[in-house]
């Protein structure tokens, strides 16, 4: 096992969200600042994570790799943990409420910095600014199937069709219609304009600041998944107390596993959230904090004295209580398969897994 110094815990200093808009900085920066209290809890977890691949909050994944939609969705299709049971169920983002658009949106700037300016050339449509949701269009398509419209034809009515969105027309990947009563559309979008091989823009990208446009399936772009997994793994390695520390900075808890399905999805969170760095059975990256303990000398229960409720699954000759630091094992960590082991908390440094509040 890894021993190594306990580090000294990061503070994290929460303020209220402003809302108004920030105006353009001497050195030409536009920046938006974060809007919902998700953001900030986002933004504490990133404070801590060296992983700058997947970004998460309780209800979104997003993934920085750049990307095509056909291909972005395929991928979100694993996302599946938490309420969707069924393997390869899950969908890109569905964003059918202002607050979700101003979650994803925080998560966006979380990601990819809240500013837009000389560092990207001021162009809006730089990539990094967009991620593909998961909006698309089901009806009067310009380049429908048996169409006969010329290319002028179909810049001719696209033309007539800019800024123009009928709700019908839309729907999202997880089959749910679009909202009547809701759509974040920019300026002159939806345009449905084609390009010189008449495609047609079907599918939509969110920029960071939370406006919509319409765009070619085939534009690469960073995506976002809709979760409703229970936990949100940190990759940085800490002691058990300072990931304690860490998780209520950012407003969760540390994991509790009731059941065989839920370490069954924790394990699953593991492998999405933690890249694996060595193959190596007790590197410390393949071994995930739990917030379980025996120091209360009943057993091994959740640090809140709640029972765990089912039968551990304990790595082989676990536990085992092994002696050192003039203490014993008394803290569990999981690894990439759900084998469960007591271990040193306040010595060994571990990733480790935060569960969203409304598990609780």
């Amino acid at each position: 096992m890894i021993d190594s110094k306990a580090v000294k815990m990061p503070l994290f200093r929460f303020i209220l969200p402003v809302l108004a808009f920030i105006s353009p900085t001497a050195n030409g920066l536009i920046t938006w600042p974060l809007k919902t209290t998700v953001g900030l809890q986002a933004e504490a977890l990133n404070n801590l994570t060296g992983n700058r691949n997947v970004y998460a909050t309780c209800n979104y994944v997003l993934f920085t790799e750049h990307v095509d939609y056909p291909t972005a969705a395929k991928r979100c299709q694993d996302v599946s943990l938490g309420k969707t049971t069924t393997v390869g169920s899950g969908t890109l983002a569905t964003i059918d409420n202002e607050q979700k658009n101003d979650e994803l949106s925080d998560l966006m700037k979380v990601a990819f910095g809240p500013s837009v300016g000389p560092e990207i050339d001021r162009k809006k449509y730089h990539d990094e600014n967009w991620c593909w949701i998961g909006l698309h269009k089901i009806a009067n398509l310009l380049n429908a199937p048996g169409s006969e419209l010329t290319l002028a034809q179909m810049k001719s009515a696209a033309k007539k069709m800019k800024g123009k969105s009928t709700t019908s027309d839309w729907m999202w990947e997880d089959m749910s219609p679009a909202n009547d009563d809701w759509m974040n559309w920019d300026n002159d979008q939806p345009d449905q304009y084609p390009d010189n091989d008449m495609n047609t823009q079907n599918h939509v990208r969110m920029y960071k600041k939370g406006l919509w446009d319409d765009s070619f399936d085939y534009k690469t772009s960073p995506f976002a998944c809709d979760y409703t997994g229970k936990y949100i793994l940190v990759e940085t390695k800490m002691t058990v107390s300072n990931a304690e520390q860490a998780c209520a900075a950012a407003g969760l808890t540390l994991a509790k596993v009731r059941s065989v399905s839920d370490n069954e999805e924790l394990t699953q969170a593991i492998n999405l959230f933690i890249p694996q760095e060595s193959e190596e059975e007790w590197d410390a990256a393949n071994w995930v904090w739990i917030g379980v303990n025996d120091l209360a000398g009943q057993g091994y229960i959740h640090f809140d004295g709640e029972e765990v409720g089912f039968n551990i699954p304990w790595y082989r000759n676990q536990p085992d209580h092994a002696p050192n630091f003039g203490t014993v094992e008394h803290y569990v960590a999981v690894n990439r398969v759900g084998s469960w082991d007591d271990s040193f908390g306040q010595h060994h440094e571990r990733p480790f897994a935060c569960m969203c509040s409304d598990s609780e």
